[in-house]
């Protein structure tokens, strides 16, 4: 027999392990990054308020607002639009400031409204009583306005939504 040659050893055999995770950055790096981010984000959230916090106009600012922009347009527009756009401006005032329904009202219905409401001096409504009127001959009856008409309804307009205080010029 022949001498048989001593078998070779295998190689011993070690558990195959998945991959060992390391975290690629430092932690003070993740704690800035995230530190910024929140800060981006908080700038972000206080400019959006920021623009959303701005004031809106009160009744009587848009009333004059409407107002000024129907004197800078003059005669150039038709007595009956004049007419729609003047009533609209005050009695959109109205029921925003005093809460009262003067925009889906007729004139006679408002005007009766108005006279038990405490709201108002007897000078104001009969000045509203005049504007209305003045306003419903140009909107229904169809009634030409000259320059002069245009402004002292203008006038009357602006006298009411300011409470019968002289409206300071905004140049």
């Amino acid at each position: 027999m022949m001498p048989q040659a001593p078998a070779a050893t295998p190689a011993p055999l070690h558990d195959i392990a998945g991959p060992l995770m390391v975290f690629p950055y430092p932690l003070w790096m993740v704690i800035v990054g995230a530190l910024a981010l929140l800060a981006l984000v908080g700038l972000g959230v206080w400019l959006t308020r920021r623009k959303r916090s701005a004031r809106p106009l009160t009744p009587r600012q848009r009333a004059l607002a409407a107002i000024q922009e129907l004197r800078q347009e003059g005669a150039e527009t038709n007595a009956y639009a004049f007419g729609v756009r003047v009533s609209d401006a005050l009695r959109t005032y109205i029921r925003d400031q005093h809460g009262l329904d003067a925009v889906t009202r007729t004139s006679v219905e408002f005007l009766d409204v108005l006279r038990k409401n405490m709201a108002f001096t007897d000078n104001e409504k009969g000045a509203l009583s005049e504007f209305l009127e003045s306003v419903d001959l140009l909107k229904f009856a169809r009634q030409d306005a000259d320059k002069q008409d245009v402004e002292a309804l203008l006038a009357l307009a602006e006298r009411l939504v300011s409470g019968g205080e002289p409206v300071k010029e905004t140049a």
